[in-house]
């Protein structure tokens, strides 16, 4: 019931002298508390770990452990993001006692992990949400100043700020933790972001089938098709403009018959008509001369853009039936047919249900799930790992392995960063020789890209109904987003509500 704290603060004096000796010290108490008092200490959150104080946490940690860099642990996003940073203890580490490793006999490890991937807004929100109380003031940049340690009133205001950050976030996260421990039986610090969050309890409560992975050639066929929301504008300027914008796309988009198992490969679909085809396909394209709206995307120079004319490029087959009805002509060459089933409408019920009629921490959670499901079916089938080493391990691993990244520890210790997503077949083309055949850990990755895939296709069609509507009634469209559309006239009523996939008017009615 009663929360105790622990502040832990750096010599201001030995700053002055050796900073880097201050800093070593400082993590050093840290690392000593939590590592004696490890049953207490099992997950710790940081609130943005990824972008800010992951790297100063990792370095202590290394810094620390130099003598065992193998105690030492992380998980690194494709974007350089600190996702989670383990810590080892030695048997025996505990106490003090023993300090020799012993990494076979059931030793204890500290997770830190980044509670801002699982509940993406910042801590003052995070705290309105699960009504605690946030932080105390505002940053006050008079704590960047080395003249904080002689100013007492100011000292004293900056522990106070620090303390409540740590309290704040513990107390919304237990709130989150109770919230869903009792609803959904998962608990927060067994996953590391919203997506893994909501496929857990997605398999818990809502799962009734098996979920194939798919092989890589079929993941690389399909992942072209997987592009984002269609983005553009058609006029430039208006004046006295409506504002709609689509109630929950991608959930509606869920509520859709979804591709689950391959039924057949084929290596020509010549002879196939499109409305007997369900899948992804490799087609080749030709828009109408006189068409007003380009409708269907097309990665071009790692752009997505909606193009005219003809190109080839792998589409999913509704969305190329949607496109076919304005005039684009398609021609099919080869693809993967599947079967079909309905596999999100009970989980899109319950959580669109939960948000229609709930507030606060409740409706939060319920529309959050409701958007993080699909994408973690996209999940690349890169890897990135690494590996803390010295300079002569350091000469190895460029050898054989393709270094995506090199962070610098200190003078003992180097953690690489090795990209999964090169094979040898690709190295031989580039004429790149490596000392040893490279290990590909892609397999480790879950995924299945044709269910992300189809659901960003869906939502696009959505859109692409809504536009068609507008092009038929005489109504000029002047952009459209993801989920929104700018038009010079209002749209009807029947297309006006609360409900799954209808409209809600942004400027209500001006």
């Amino acid at each position: 019931d009663s929360i105790e704290t622990k502040l832990f603060l750096i010599d201001h004096h030995e700053l002055i002298l050796d900073e880097k000796k201050a800093i070593r010290n400082l993590w050093k108490k840290y690392f000593d508390f939590i590592t004696q008092n490890s049953k207490y200490f099992k997950t710790i959150f940081v609130h943005n770990l990824g972008s800010f104080d992951g790297l100063f946490l990792y370095k202590g940690l290394l810094n620390n452990f130099s003598d065992e860099p193998d105690t030492v642990s992380t998980i690194i996003d494709d974007k350089n993001k600190f996702i989670q940073i383990s810590y080892l203890i030695p048997k025996g580490d505990e106490n003090k006692d023993d300090l020799k490793l012993n990494l076979n006999n059931n030793n204890k490890k500290i997770i830190w992990k980044d509670s801002y991937r699982i509940f993406p807004v910042s801590l003052n929100n995070l705290c309105e949400v699960f009504d605690v109380k946030g932080k105390i003031s505002k940053y006050d940049e008079r704590f960047n100043n080395l003249n904080l340690f002689e100013n007492l009133e100011l000292f004293n205001l900056f522990k106070e700020y620090s303390i409540q950050d740590s309290v704040a976030l513990f107390q919304a996260l237990l709130k989150a933790q109770s919230i869903y421990s009792d609803k959904y039986k998962v608990d927060i610090t067994s996953i590391l972001s919203t997506s893994t969050l909501s496929l857990k309890i997605f398999r818990i409560r809502f799962l009734k089938l098996s979920i194939p992975i798919l092989k890589g050639i079929e993941d690389k066929f399909i992942r072209k098709s997987y592009l984002g929301g269609a983005t553009d504008y058609y006029k430039a300027y208006g004046k006295n403009l409506h504002y709609y914008d689509v109630n929950s796309l991608y959930p509606k988009a869920m509520m859709n018959e979804i591709p689950l198992n391959i039924k057949e490969y084929h290596h020509s679909l010549e002879n196939v008509r499109l409305n007997d085809f369900y899948g992804f396909c490799l087609a080749k394209i030709t828009t109408p001369k006189n068409i007003k709206i380009p409708l269907l995307p097309h990665k071009y120079e790692n752009k997505t853009i909606f193009p005219i004319g003809s190109w080839m490029g792998v589409y999913f087959s509704e969305e190329l039936k949607a496109v076919a009805k304005f005039g684009y002509k398609i021609e099919l060459i080869k693809g993967y047919e599947f079967y079909k089933v309905n596999l999100f409408k009970d989980y899109v019920n319950h959580f669109y249900d939960v948000k229609k009629n709930s507030i606060g921490a409740t409706r939060f959670i319920a529309k959050m799930h409701l958007n993080q499901l699909y994408g973690i079916f996209g999940r690349k089938r890169d890897v990135i790992h690494t590996v803390n080493v010295n300079e002569e391990g350091l000469g190895k691993l460029f050898a054989s392995n393709v270094v995506k990244n090199v962070i610098e520890i200190n003078d003992k210790v180097y953690t690489v960063l090795i990209n999964d997503n090169i094979n040898n077949h690709i190295l031989k083309k580039l004429n790149i020789h490596l000392e040893t055949n490279f290990k590909s850990l892609s397999y480790l990755v879950k995924s299945n890209v044709a269910i992300a895939s189809s659901i960003t296709s869906y939502a696009r069609i959505h859109m692409i109904e809504l536009k068609k509507y507008c092009l038929e009634n005489n109504i000029n469209i002047y952009y459209t987003d993801t989920d929104s559309i700018f038009t010079d006239k209002p749209l009807p009523d029947q297309l006006i509500g609360s409900g799954l996939g209808l409209l809600k008017d942004e400027l209500k009615g001006s």
